[in-house]
């Protein structure tokens, strides 16, 4: 919806704002109904001219959602999916499919993860870039019993995670679900080979990979899962106290700073959220999940990806800056001072942020009793900066820097800690 243009021209700008995905949403939960079905609706039946099945086609295409687009193509055609699929099987064996793999008429998942086996994998010189901490699929495989259930602890939009015994060490393998081209896969290979740069305490250490045949990546297993779980008390018999709670913040803070500011590009994360941030045996805070990591500040992007509870208003518009893992931070902060889920669509204002701007509780009321005898006046100051987090994006501080949130949340530190 975020990429939909005036009059179905490119030329043209964005026709919804971030105020229409709102009313999307609101409109989905009063009439039942998906907010893509309302969306489409919406977009048929206004403006000058009005868009067709192929207009849909192509702008899948443009995003990669490219299931999708052969559905709609299947129905253009008259054609089932099937055919589509064995007509392209077909196509894939030949040489002027390779030599014209870029043509926009040959983009389906399938066809390019088996093509990208062809072209990639047998690559030395990646072989070589991640000799020390390539792993095979099979061994993997192997140590979780076919990817078996019994050894989920864990999904997401991008994949599945499992937890396995490799050598002597316990880990999380992150299987790649999502099935991607040629370009694609070249770029995650980048991807991990960034975050082998990373080295901080507040980061999840990445231990191995393997892309032999599909995507994996193999993390240190964190012994008290993520902080949305624990913040909920699942699976375990006591909740985080408030002191706790702010020192996981500053932990996740310092991390935020180090990705903001250790290279000389920033690197943003772009989906901060209760369930990426994992807690070791010590309740140490890790950030995960750097599937959505973009390098650079201040660029665009036609591909709205992220968490929508999470996102700030620009980055709806696929603006992508430092100040987007500010707001996400802020709601974050609400989480642990009010112990209330990200969104939850039975409750007044699904997403937190309204939720809690619509209620117009004190803070007093608001904050999760669970944690314990909250000091009042610290628990205002956090509230006061998640607040701050989530301002317009002029008026939000950076994590880094004498006025910014790290520096903030460290004063309040201190104040626990006299």
């Amino acid at each position: 919806m975020a990429t939909v243009t005036v009059d179905c021209d490119p030329t043209k700008g964005r026709k919804y704002t971030f105020d229409h995905l709102k009313l999307i949403e609101m409109a989905s939960q009063t009439q039942r109904r998906s907010c893509s079905e309302i969306f489409l609706e919406e977009w048929g039946t206004s403006g000058r001219i009005r868009p067709n099945l192929k207009i849909l086609k192509d702008l899948l295409f443009e995003l990669k959602l490219i299931r999708a687009a052969e559905c709609v193509a299947s129905k253009i055609t008259d054609k089932p999916i099937g055919d589509t699929l064995e007509t392209s099987m077909n196509i894939l064996e030949t040489d002027e499919f390779i030599n014209n793999y870029n043509s926009e008429d040959c983009k389906s998942t399938l066809f390019a993860h088996q093509l990208e086996t062809r072209l990639i994998l047998n690559d030395d010189q990646i072989n070589t870039r991640f000799e020390k901490i390539k792993l095979p699929y099979k061994y993997l495989s192997n140590a979780t019993n076919g990817f078996s259930d019994s050894c989920l602890i864990g999904s997401g939009g991008f994949g599945k995670v499992f937890k396995a015994k490799l050598i002597d060490q316990i880990v999380a393998i992150k299987l790649m679900e999502k099935i991607i081209e040629e370009k694609d896969f070249k770029q995650y290979l980048n991807e991990i080979d960034i975050v082998l740069k990373f080295k901080h305490d507040n980061l999840l250490p990445l231990i191995a990979i393997s892309y032999d045949e599909q995507p994996c990546v193999v993390y240190a297993f964190m012994e008290n899962g993520s902080l949305l779980d624990c913040i909920a008390c699942k699976n375990r018999s006591s909740l985080l106290d408030w002191k706790l709670r702010i020192k996981i913040a500053t932990d996740v803070a310092s991390g935020l700073v180090y990705l903001h500011t250790a290279f000389e590009t920033p690197f943003i994360h772009r989906d901060i959220k209760s369930a990426n941030i994992l807690l070791d045996n010590k309740f140490i805070a890790k950030i995960g999940d750097f599937g959505l990591t973009r390098i650079g500040d201040h660029t665009m992007t036609s591909v709205v990806l992220g968490t929508s509870a999470y996102m700030s208003p620009e980055a709806f518009r696929g603006d992508i800056s430092m100040k987007i893992d500010v707001f996400s931070f802020g709601v974050v902060l609400l989480e642990l001072l009010t112990g209330l889920p990200p969104y939850d669509e039975y409750r007044t204002g699904c997403d937190l942020l309204t939720h809690i701007s619509e209620i117009e509780y004190s803070i007093e009321e608001l904050l999760d009793k669970r944690a314990g005898y909250w000091n009042y006046s610290i628990a205002i100051k956090v509230y006061d900066l998640a607040n701050l987090c989530a301002a317009t994006k002029i008026r939000r501080p950076f994590m880094h820097g004498q006025e910014g949130v790290y520096e903030s949340l460290k004063n309040i530190q201190s104040e626990i800690d006299v």
